[in-house]
C-alpha cells in the first residue's frame, strides 16, 4: 500500500532528497563554489541594471514608437505604427495589464512598468546565458559568459530605456536554447521550438533568417534519416511561420501592401544600399540634403531645415519622383535600383561598403541613449570596455568553430546569428544594432573559449604521455 500523498510529498521535497539532487547534479566541490559565484554575478548584474532605471533623460523616437503601439495595445485599438515589430509593445502591454495600469509612461528618469519589464528580461537572460553555457561546456563557461554579460555597459544601460534590445537578447537565445533541446527529441517538442522561433520573429522581424539557419541545419544532419530531417524541418519552420502570419495578414491589410512584420524595410533598405552616403542614415541625408531643399524650396520650405538624421524629406522628394506609388513602394523601387546600380554595377565598393558598415557596428558600442546638454547623443558607455569584451567573446566564437565543427549546438547558432549581421549590413545600421547580439555572442564566446582551452590541455597532455617511457 502506498503512504499517504503528504508524506510522498514531504519525502519529494524534504532535506535529504534535496541534498541527494543537489549533489548528483554539482557532485564536485568546484562546482558548487562556481555555482555559488555565477549566482552572485547573476545578482550582482542585476543591482547595476537596478541602479541605472531613473537615469534616462531622453526618449527616442523609436521609444516613443513601441510606447504608442503598447498604449493602443491596452486601449484595444489599432497599433500606431507598423514599423516596428510588436514584440516589446506586447511585453509592455502585458506588464502593464499585470501591474493594473492603463497607459505605459512615457517619460524621461522614468521608473515605470516598461523599465521593470526590461529589467526581468535581462534577468532572465543572465540565468538562460549561465545555465546553456554550463550545459554546453560546464561551470566555467557559464561564470565568464555571466560576467561578459553581467558588467557590459550598453546591457545595464539599455535597461532604463523603452527599447527592444532587452527583450530580443532574451528571445535569440531562447530561440536557440529551444531548438537545441528540441533537435533530437518528439514532434511535440519540435512544435514547442517553432511556437519559440515564432514569438522571436515577432520581436525582432531579422531573426527570420536565423530561422532558415536552423531549418537547413536541421536538413544537414539527417537525424533520424535524410527523410525525416527534411520533415522536422518543415515543421519546425511552418509552426513559426503560423505563428508570425496573423500579425502579418493584419499588417498587410492596414498598410494596404505586403508588410513583413514591420513597414520600415523599404526605406531602411534604400539608406543602407546607397553607395555614395556609405549606406549610413546621417551620411545619406547630408548628401541629399541641398537636393531636397532646392526640389522643395517654394513648395515645403521646411524640408531645408529638417535636423540632421531627420529622412523625411529625402524620402518626400523620392516619393515625388514616384507619384503613382505609395511612399513605401516608391522607397522599395528606389532600393531595388540602388542594388542594381551599386551592388551589381560597382560590386568592390559595394561590398566594401558593407564591411566598413558591419565593422563600425560591431566595433563601437551603443553611447547608452542619454542625451548631451545641446541635444545630441553623447557616449556614456566605454569603448576600452566594448573592444576588449568582443575581442574575448569573437575570438573564443572563432576557435570553437575549429574545435566543435561537429557540434550541432554550436555551430547551427553562430552560423544564424551571421546570418542575421550579414542582412543587416544592408540596411542602415548603428552600433545600437549589436546590443540584442551581446548576450549571444558572450555566451558563444565562453564556450568556444572552454572548448579551444580544454582541447589544447588535452593535445599537451596526450603528447606528454606519449613521451612518457612504458
Amino acid at each position: 500500500m502506498k503512504p499517504p500523498f503528504g508524506q510522498r510529498l514531504r519525502t519529494l521535497i524534504g532535506r535529504e532528497h534535496r541534498a541527494a539532487l543537489f549533489a548528483r547534479w554539482f557532485p564536485r566541490r568546484i562546482d558548487r563554489i562556481l555555482l555559488a559565484v555565477i549566482a552572485v554575478v547573476i545578482i550582482a548584474g542585476t543591482v547595476l541594471r537596478v541602479d541605472v532605471i531613473g537615469s534616462n533623460d531622453r526618449v527616442s523616437v523609436d521609444e516613443g514608437g513601441y510606447i504608442a503601439n503598447a498604449d493602443r495595445i491596452l486601449e484595444g485599438q489599432q497599433i500606431a505604427t507598423f514599423k516596428w515589430a510588436p514584440g516589446t509593445s506586447l511585453m509592455f502591454a502585458a506588464a502593464a495589464v499585470l501591474r493594473g495600469t492603463p497607459r505605459i509612461s512615457q517619460a524621461t528618469h522614468s521608473h515605470g512598468i516598461a523599465q521593470y519589464s526590461q529589467l526581468v528580461a535581462e534577468f532572465l537572460t543572465l540565468i538562460m546565458v549561465a545555465v546553456i553555457a554550463w550545459i554546453l561546456a560546464g561551470p566555467w563557461a557559464a561564470l565568464i559568459a555571466v560576467a561578459l554579460m553581467a558588467t557590459y555597459e550598453p546591457l545595464i544601460d539599455v535597461t532604463r530605456t523603452y527599447l527592444s534590445e532587452p527583450l530580443g537578447g532574451l528571445i535569440l537565445i531562447a530561440t536557440v536554447a529551444a531548438i537545441c533541446w528540441a533537435r533530437k527529441r518528439d514532434l511535440h517538442s519540435l512544435l514547442l521550438a517553432g511556437l519559440v522561433a515564432g514569438l522571436a520573429g515577432l520581436v525582432r522581424e531579422d531573426y527570420a533568417l536565423a530561422v532558415a539557419a536552423i531549418m537547413l541545419g536541421l536538413v544537414l544532419s539527417g537525424y533520424p534519416n535524410r527523410r525525416a530531417a527534411v520533415g522536422r524541418a518543415l515543421v519546425y519552420g511552418l509552426v513559426a511561420l503560423a505563428v508570425v502570419t496573423p500579425y502579418v495578414v493584419y499588417a498587410s491589410i492596414k498598410e494596404k501592401r505586403f508588410t513583413p512584420i514591420v513597414s520600415a524595410g523599404p526605406h531602411a533598405l534604400f539608406l543602407g544600399t546607397y553607395l555614395p552616403g556609405g549606406g549610413n542614415q546621417f551620411i545619406d541625408i547630408s548628401v541629399e540634403a541641398k537636393t531636397v531643399c532646392r526640389h522643395f524650396r517654394k513648395t515645403h520650405p521646411r524640408y531645408c531645415h529638417l535636423t540632421p538624421g531627420d529622412a523625411e524629406g529625402l524620402f518626400a522628394l523620392i516619393h515625388s519622383e514616384h507619384p503613382s506609388e505609395s511612399d513605401a513602394a516608391a522607397a522599395q523601387t528606389e532600393a531595388f535600383e540602388n542594388l542594381n546600380k551599386y551592388m551589381l554595377g560597382e560590386p568592390i565598393q559595394f561590398a566594401h561598403m558593407l564591411w566598413n558598415k558591419a565593422w563600425n557596428m560591431w566595433s563601437y558600442p551603443w553611447s547608452g541613449g542619454n542625451s548631451q546638454g545641446g541635444g545630441g547623443l553623447t557616449r556614456q558607455t566605454s569603448l576600452f570596455q566594448h573592444q576588449l569584451y568582443s575581442l574575448i567573446a569573437w575570438l573564443g566564437i572563432l576557435f570553437g568553430l575549429a574545435v566543435l565543427r561537429r557540434r550541432w549546438a554550436f555551430v547551427v547558432p553562430v552560423v544564424g546569428l551571421l546570418a542575421i549581421a550579414l542582412l543587416n549590413t544592408f540596411f542602415a545600421i548603428t552600433p545600437r544594432d549589436n546590443v540584442r547580439f551581446m548576450p549571444f555572442v558572450f555566451l558563444y564566446g565562453a564556450v568556444g573559449l572552454v572548448a579551444t582551452l580544454r582541447w589544447s590541455a588535452e593535445r599537451v597532455r596526450g603528447r606528454r604521455s606519449g613521451a612518457a617511457p612504458a
